[in-house]
């Protein structure tokens, strides 16, 4: 097979053809998106999601013209923004089958992975685990600013993001989605675009909703519960709004889907080399039946180690072979001879005792969504002090308490045990003495051990107290103050102590016989050390398995992050030309972000990266303020001329002053051209910021376990594998990451085929001193090849060269360019146009985008991820489409959402034979290539009138055909053993899904 770059092969377009059915539950009522709080008095009209029967189309288009979304702080009548936006009806996010909106919003294409309980059931040190974020763009969470009625909310989490499982969804109206560069007009972090949470804040009357899910699998039991109160009072003046809900999710421990069973996974290919000479066969091999081969659950013998002086006088350890490799324990310590596979390259290997062994599908494994209770309350008051100024206050507050079962403790190869150990057998002894070894080395899963527990617990209180007003011939003002507050608790269970776990294997006899620790013996008969046996399963006391866990203690970490906000702007029209009205905004924020009051256990306060197995929960101090003035504006230039209906240009300008790193300005331009009534084209241009947050500025040490390879130290010519802490410091000289954006488009609604809309947009966005934060394998290996940078972040053992910790911090180092077309085209149209005995109306939308580059530079190495549907990049096409249809009291809606098929790596390289020499970026392989998935939804909705109230009763559909997301194999080495094979952030895991519930209204 001649060698092939997998770039030529990366798929195109993607199946589109879907996309004619459109989507279902179209809405698209639209405001002016401001950061500072919409005027009071404003009135909104709301088209509603699904027409009644009676209407025409005609009626449903008039309807959704009557508002518009700007997304803009530029309050116009009619006004269209040069830039996209999107918007997602509460119709539709009803319609999903999730009890969280999240889950609705990331159906939007133009938003590729995100944060969710599904992955991040391995996370435990972050303490970010089951946080619902967005991610625009693919451009990162961190890029995308998130609002709620334009206002900003107190970040979940050290990073800033936003927990969308903590904003009052029953209230939310619609969710409108900016795309594109908007710094400028919203501030920092609006990179890849804004996520606008809009709350029904006129809500009147009384609505409950009660709903139970679950997966067709038997697990995943989720339901919610919510009521909603809102009313006037004050003869009209004043309005009242409460809601509360209470929700909860069943965490999915072990992941016994079919497609987790099959053991895929990427593996070193044991005959890429021969004695050091190329055979021609690629480095990785894509295998199903892989499992670990130096990490049996209950221990295994991977190698022998002897003593030895080398010419300075230092007495240091060297990794041998012994006959003893495969030797491996089960119930009760018992020993047998494990069956390797044919395909052997540590730590993994193909075949053999493989489902013996398997990690996958067991609660070592890499456990399917985390579980969660989470509690909200809302309340809202507002006055009309005159006829021309409105007050309010409002007040919410959110607590969530989430867990997972993340990992057990994994080692693959990592225990030393001296050969006088207690629990080695005598065989095992002798067989030691005889080969002159003065360890074994042994790799084991601690069956005895409870697999690790994170618990996470957020609270989110957010209080805002307004005014707005009218004054003058149209001119407006509005002015809030917010206070936000999040208290954040993580703990985790059954993460073992290092210095414990160390004193605890090398256990030894005392004078009476008794099996002791070493450190008891000869040096402190009360220091409290258990002896640990890591062989065998249920070999260990309650009180040895408490000891190495922390003796009493526990990984914990408490810590608050406060945001202060005070905000003033005014908007109104000066003047006007002969084309129309210039309209202006102006305004001025102060924001200050902090993170504080923290506390921790004393062992993660220990060492160079905390005492823990995966360092540890170090609290962060620090903050900073942000103050800023902005102005916008619209004047129309042409009008009512031959192919040029219409034509505006918008501008907006922000000066900002960040107390970390000075000033900086953000600019944007946009141009309007409506060509004809059927026809408009936009444009914008813009220059825009985001600043670093509080952890890449004061993080103080939370991080990992990775495993990676040690150059400094050989096993048979190769790298040693290691698992080691790897904590994240921060940075606070970092500044702001400075990107420059554009995007181009044409909007179709012809007059022929009223009701239907058709759009194209192009975009581009050039990231400039990007934020990045270098690999725990690349510090390594730049130390190691001479970068010595690197490596006083690298702590090596006393009197050896293996690896203890690799701190990682951020830099100002690298560059980023994402591009790609977005495509939306939407039909309402009433089929009794066509057939006259067909009733009710129909909406469809389809909706596409195509991310053609996103690209970082790293030290002039280029990696462009578009088209890589692993973790780390978007997919070539993402899409969805769908088709709803309504009725008087019944409607059903059916979406289909697709993925294009895609690879592992741009860079790699399909062969079979003649295969060139592998490197770091161009990597020889077996497969790369990762197929396309369509995964269809659906829902139906009946309502029916009760006495005086309105109930809906409804069943929304998932996956409805119980689709496995396609294999996208993790890379050899490390934990990948325990990892599922499959990208949570891209594709459906859970299966077939489904919601019934009941919504009454009064």
């Amino acid at each position: 097979m001649v060698p092939v770059n997998s770039k030529l092969l990366k798929q195109g377009g993607g199946s589109l053809v879907a996309g004619l059915l459109g989507v279902a539950s179209l809405s698209v009522p639209q405001s002016a998106l401001a950061q500072s709080a919409p005027a009071e008095s404003e009135a909104v009209e709301v088209a509603q999601a699904a027409a009644p029967a009676a209407a025409t189309a005609a009626e449903s288009t008039a309807a959704i013209e009557e508002v518009v979304i700007t997304g803009t702080r530029v309050v116009r009548d009619g006004y269209q923004a040069p830039t996209p936006v999107s918007v997602i009806g509460v119709e539709q996010m009803q319609s999903f089958a999730s009890p969280n909106i999240a889950d609705a919003v990331r159906t939007l294409p133009a938003i590729s992975s995100g944060s969710s309980p599904t992955t991040s059931v391995s996370t435990a040190s972050t303490g970010n685990s089951n946080i619902n974020a967005l991610n625009l763009r693919s451009l990162g969470e961190n890029r995308t600013l998130v609002l709620v009625d334009g206002q900003r909310s107190v970040a979940s989490s050290l990073s800033g993001l936003v927990d969308v499982n903590l904003i009052p969804q029953d209230l939310v109206q619609r969710v409108e989605v900016v795309t594109g560069g908007a710094s400028a007009q919203y501030g920092s972090d609006a990179l890849g675009g804004v996520v606008n949470f809009v709350l029904d804040k006129k809500f009147t009357g009384l609505k409950t909703n009660t709903q139970y899910g679950a997966t067709t699998h038997g697990d995943g039991d989720n339901a919610l519960a919510s009521l909603t109160y809102g009313t006037p009072f004050g003869e009209g003046r004043g309005h009242f709004i409460f809601s509360g809900s209470y929700r909860w999710q069943d965490v999915i421990p072990v992941n016994t889907r079919d497609w987790n069973l099959e053991g895929w996974q990427f593996m070193n290919n044991p005959t890429y080399s021969v004695g050091g000479v190329l055979t021609g066969q690629p480095q990785r091999l894509l295998l199903d039946r892989v499992s670990c081969s130096t990490c049996i659950a209950g221990g295994i013998i991977v190698g022998g180690q002897q003593l030895y002086t080398n010419a300075q006088g230092q007495i240091l350890r060297r990794n041998v072979q012994t006959s003893l490799r495969g030797t491996a324990w089960g119930q009760g310590g018992m020993p047998y001879q494990f069956e390797f596979g044919d395909l052997v390259s540590d730590p993994d290997m193909r075949g053999g005792d493989w489902q013996s062994t398997q990690v996958r599908g067991s609660p070592a494994g890499t456990s399917l969504s985390g579980g969660s209770r989470t509690a909200s309350l809302f309340t809202r008051g507002s006055w009309a002090l005159t006829d021309s100024i409105n007050v309010f206050a409002q007040a919410a507050y959110a607590r969530d308490k989430n867990r997972n079962y993340s990992f057990s403790t994994e080692d693959t190869g990592g225990i030393t045990l001296a050969r006088d150990n207690a629990f080695l057998s005598d065989e095992i002894k002798s067989v030691m003495a005889a080969q002159s070894l003065d360890f074994i080395r042994i790799g084991s899963q601690h069956p005895d051990i409870p697999i690790t527990q994170p618990t996470n617990t957020r609270e989110v209180t957010r209080l805002v107290l307004g005014a707005d007003g009218k004054f003058g011939d149209g001119w407006s003002w509005d002015a809030y103050y917010q206070h936000g507050i999040s208290k954040l608790e993580n703990v985790a269970k059954y993460i073992t102590a290092n210095a414990n776990m160390t004193r605890a294997y090398d256990a030894v006899y005392n004078a009476n016989g008794a099996i002791v620790c070493r450190s008891t013996r000869d040096v402190d008969p009360n220091n409290g050390c258990k002896p640990y046996n890591p062989m065998g399963f249920g070999v260990n006391t309650q009180q040895a398995i408490d000891y190495v866990t922390g003796d009493g203690q526990q990984m914990w970490r408490e810590q608050q992050l406060t945001q202060n906000v005070a905000a003033f702007a005014v908007s109104g029209s000066p003047f006007s030309t002969w084309a129309g009205e210039v309209s202006v905004a102006t305004g001025i924020e102060w924001r200050q972000e902090e993170v504080g009051k923290g506390k921790n256990d004393a062992i993660s306060n220990t060492g160079p990266a905390g005492g823990w197995w995966v360092g540890g929960y170090r609290p962060s101090k620090g903050g900073y303020t942000v103050r800023e003035a902005f102005v916008e504006t619209v004047v129309p230039v042409l009008k009512d001329l031959p192919l040029f209906q219409y034509v505006d240009l918008s501008g907006a300008v922000r000066a900002t002053d960040y107390s970390t790193s000075g000033n900086v300005e953000t600019w944007k331009v946009g141009l309007n051209w409506t060509l004809i009534d059927d026809l408009r084209f936009r444009g914008s241009l813009s220059h825009d910021i985001r600043a670093p947050n509080l952890e890449e500025l004061y993080s103080n040490g939370s991080g990992g376990a990775p495993a990676i390879t040690n150059p400094w130290i050989l096993d048979n010519g190769a790298p040693i594998t290691e698992s080691i802490s790897s904590p994240r410091i921060g940075n606070p000289e970092l500044t702001p990451e400075i990107a420059d954006s554009y995007g181009l488009g044409f909007v179709l609604s012809p007059r022929f085929l009223p009701g239907f809309n058709f759009s194209v947009d192009y975009w581009h966005i050039d990231i400039e001193d990007s934020i990045g934060l270098p690999t725990t394998q690349d510090i390594i290996n730049g130390c190691f090849n001479g970068q010595t940078d690197f490596c006083s972040a690298i702590s090596f053992a006393d009197g050896s060269r293996n690896i203890l910790a690799v701190n990682r911090t951020p830099f100002n180092y690298t560059s980023q360019v994402a591009s790609g077309i977005d495509l939306e085209a939407s039909y309402v149209f009433d089929p009794s146009a066509i057939i006259a005995s067909i009733p009710g109306t129909v909406q469809l939308r389809a909706m596409a985008t195509n991310y053609r580059k996103n690209a970082t530079t790293i030290n002039g190495v280029v990696n462009d991820t578009a088209g890589e549907n692993t973790s780390v990049g978007p997919p070539n096409w993402k899409w969805n489409a769908s088709v709803n249809y309504s009725l008087e009291n019944i409607r059903a809606s059916v979406m289909a959402r697709g993925i294009s098929a895609g690879v592992y790596d741009n860079d790699w390289i399909v062969c079979s034979s003649n295969c060139p020499a592998s490197d770091p970026k161009f990597v020889t392989v077996s497969d790369n290539r990762i197929p396309s998935a369509i995964f269809w939804d659906t829902s139906f909705t009946y309502g029916f009138d009760y006495g005086s109230s309105k109930i809906e009763a409804y069943l929304n559909m998932r996956n409805v055909f119980d689709r496995d997301p396609p294999i996208v194999a993790a890379a050899p080495g490390g934990f990948s053993y325990t990892i599922a094979p499959a990208n949570a952030q891209l594709y459906d895991v859970l299966g077939r899904t489904f919601t019934v519930g009941f919504r009454t209204s009064f």
